[in-house]
């Protein structure tokens, strides 16, 4: 009989925190929004196990050999297949005190912690699909729910191997701490940044009669001591991705609107609260400024059609009017190769997009200025009845930087590249101004961009 090969036990326990807010869609939908997050029994935002398993996969799919992958995760091919030699627990929520909420609560031990009771509350994001005309698609009006930036969550892994996947195991935790590892909906919208908090490691070997006895006594609970801490994991090269970053600071007034209205104007800037950890504890900031990945993309999506048909010598008055929809929005060779497209309904293919972008949030310095605006009738010339309304916009000068990952395969091509970087170059210029209300004269930004191995 063959010896069983696999004597080692490669564990650790992570502590991650959300730099972006996470999007992590149960898959359901309810009466506040079009797609709430996953919760626990506690009703508290968690991530399932599966969730974790299948991301780490795919980003590992970009590193390690096909076969290699299969070997630790599993297969299944017709009429062969092999178990998952990885074990990844679902991620829970740490309180404010950085302490692991695992299991049923008293619904009294939730209400006596204001900061968990703000996470039963989270804060919903409004998204609306504009075509290549700058107008609302019909039907294009959704929402999603969001966990605050600066929630902490923790998980646990085990790989069943041997010697020879130390190797392996390393570049899991390499894959994990690179910025370009996403979790949940949205990681193209600028949802799902991690950022490792901890790491305690723990190598059991079952032929050592200690380390089998200590292994069989381990704990399932994510607050019980495990092992020695690590002090760093180096992020993994991002060997397929090009890094740019783009710094830009408002030339006057701006806003990226929320929607809503105040006691003060009808139109809005969007804010959100975040939360800081100091000295171990947990605790909400005031509101900040958020300026969201979406926007930014939709507009630097538009403005790099209009550039890759500007090179490739495709202009509106040289083509079949017919012909014209195969060169804009999603059928637009740039676009389609940066920021993906939908599932075709004939093929059922779809693909994702090759441009991540995060979620900045701006100390907000409580500086805004309110216009008074009315809207006029086209044929008297004069105001319409009911038609008075005013806008808040901000008056920051903060600069803002992206940095902003691109996949090398999808600007492979000169022209997309040359399309990408001069719509970078267009936003460093003031020339296409980010945000609500541009045509009223706001959102104009001055500054620079570069590929980040450039940078000083």
């Amino acid at each position: 009989m063959t010896a069983y090969p696999y004597n080692l036990r490669y564990t650790i326990r992570l502590v991650i925190e959300a730099d972006t807010p996470l999007a992590i869609g149960s898959g359901e939908n309810d009466m506040i929004t079009d797609s709430p997050v996953c919760i626990d029994c506690n009703f508290l935002p968690m991530i399932q196990g599966t969730t974790m398993t299948g991301v780490l996969r795919h980003q590992l799919q970009e590193t390690l050999d096909e076969k290699i992958v299969n070997d630790i995760f599993g297969f299944q091919e017709k009429d062969k297949g092999e178990g998952s030699r990885i074990i990844i627990s679902s991620a829970h929520i740490l309180d404010e005190y950085g302490k692991v909420i695992e299991g049923l609560k008293h619904p009294n031990d939730i209400e006596a912690s204001p900061y968990l009771l703000a996470l039963k509350q989270l804060p919903v994001r409004e998204h609306c699909k504009i075509n290549h005309r700058g107008v609302a698609v019909e039907h294009g009006k959704f929402d999603n729910q969001v966990v605050f930036k600066g929630v902490r969550f923790c998980f646990e892994i085990e790989l069943i191997g041997t010697k020879e996947d130390e190797a392996y195991w390393k570049t899991i935790l390499e894959t994990i701490a690179s910025p370009v590892f996403r979790i949940g909906g949205g990681t193209r919208k600028g949802f799902g940044k991690l950022k490792i908090v901890s790491i305690e490691s723990k190598i059991y070997d079952l032929k050592n009669a200690e380390d089998r006895k200590a292994y069989l006594a381990k704990s399932s609970s994510l607050n019980s001591p495990f092992g020695e801490k690590i002090e760093k994991v180096s992020p993994q090269k991002n060997q397929h991705w090009k890094k740019y970053i783009l710094t830009i600071s408002p030339e006057s007034t701006w806003i990226f609107g929320s929607g809503l209205s105040d006691d003060e104007a009808d139109m809005t800037p969007v804010y959100e609260k975040i939360v800081e950890w100091k000295n171990g504890k947990a605790s909400f900031t005031d509101r900040k400024i958020l300026v969201p990945a979406t926007s930014v993309k939709g507009a630097i999506s538009h403005r790099v059609a209009y550039h890759y048909n500007r090179f490739t010598g495709i202009f509106a008055d040289q083509i079949d009017a017919e012909k014209i929809s195969q060169h804009i929005g999603e059928e637009n060779k740039a676009v389609k190769a940066l920021f993906g497209c939908a599932k075709d309904s004939k093929s059922g293919k779809g693909q994702i997009g090759n441009a991540i972008f995060s979620d900045i949030f701006i100390e907000d310095n409580k500086e805004t200025k309110i216009f008074n605006h009315v809207s006029i009738d086209r044929f008297t010339g004069g105001a319409m009845d009911s038609a008075l309304f005013d806008e808040k916009v901000l008056v920051q000068k903060k600069s803002i930087t992206w940095e902003i990952f691109v996949k090398e395969t999808a600007i492979d091509d000169n022209n997309i590249k040359k399309a990408w970087e001069a719509t970078l170059e267009d936003i460093s210029k003031g020339m296409l101004p980010l945000g609500g209300s541009v045509m009223r004269g706001h959102g104009t930004f001055q500054g620079a961009w570069m590929p980040a191995e450039e940078k000083n």
